[in-house]
This record gives C-alpha cells, sequence and structure tokens, in this order.
C-alpha cells in the first residue's frame, strides 16, 4: 500500500513532533498512575490547538521547541498534514478518554489511555504517523468504493 497523507503548505520540525508525542505518552502514563481526568482534559485541549487552530496555544509544542532550541538541534522540517490530522484524531480520542474518566468508567478510560500510549510510542520512538496510515487507509477504501448513483423511476 503506498502512503498517501493529507498535503499542507506547512512544515513542522519533526523532531519536535517526536519529543510532543514522548510528553504526550509520559503525560498519558502519569494520568493513569494519579488523575487521569485531568490529564486527559489538558491532552485533550492541547490536541485541539494543535489539530485544528494556527494559534501558538499548545504548551507540549511550546516546550518541545523550547527544549530543542535550547538544544541547538537542526530542525528535520516535514509537511505538516499528517500531523494535523493525527492531532485532530488525538483530540477526538483524547475527548473520550476524558469524558469516560470523568463518568468514573475507568476500566474504559484506562484501555483506551493505554492505547493512546502505544500510538504516542510508535510516533516518539520510530516515526510511525498512525493517523497518516489510517489516513492514507481511508482514501484507498474511498477509491475503491463504488460510487452511488441516483437512479430516477
Amino acid at each position: 500500500m503506498s502512503l498517501e497523507c493529507p498535503f499542507s503548505p506547512k512544515t513542522v520540525n519533526e523532531t519536535a513532533v517526536r519529543l510532543v508525542a514522548l510528553f504526550t505518552l509520559t503525560l498519558t502514563l502519569v494520568g493513569i498512575l494519579s488523575s487521569l481526568q485531568w490529564i486527559a482534559l489538558f491532552l485533550c485541549f492541547d490536541f485541539f490547538v494543535r489539530g485544528f487552530t494556527d494559534r501558538p496555544l499548545s504548551l507540549l509544542r511550546l516546550l518541545a521547541k523550547t527544549i530543542l532550541k535550547s538544544l541547538r538541534l537542526k530542525p528535520e522540517m516535514i509537511n505538516a498534514g499528517p500531523k494535523i490530522f493525527a492531532a485532530k484524531i488525538g483530540f477526538f480520542f483524547t475527548a473520550i478518554i476524558t469524558l469516560t474518566a470523568f463518568m468514573e468508567l475507568n476500566l474504559i478510560a484506562n484501555v483506551l489511555a493505554v492505547l493512546l500510549i502505544l500510538l504516542a510510542s510508535l510516533e516518539a520512538f520510530f516515526k510511525v504517523c498512525v493517523g497518516c496510515h489510517l489516513y492514507s487507509a481511508l482514501q484507498t477504501l474511498k477509491r475503491n468504493l463504488p460510487l452511488r448513483k441516483n437512479h430516477e423511476n
């Protein structure tokens, strides 16, 4: 399967994206061990900002940029489209975690949080953007489905 990602004229530093994923998995793990409700709510907000706005309000992105700037690492710029798509998925995913955690459906919230840790780990440690792969699969499915035509009787 060839990989297709949503194209964006914007670029992002892949190292910063991976560092944000590391922060996400760390915070989620801390949340499972302490107060998942509030950490999930924070992550939900952060994913929303990264996925749906151009505002520099993502604390995780700001922290990653600050750390990378202080380390003077050369940025690896990549297309922002797949990362924006993944952040949108992350928003909906963390919204469900947040809702289930506040509803005290702890087993569901924790299972979803562990899945979030797994997905963030793939990005942080292996440069695997699951959102990009999901987008590609959806595009392939969309191309292979027969078009429905309106038939007049």
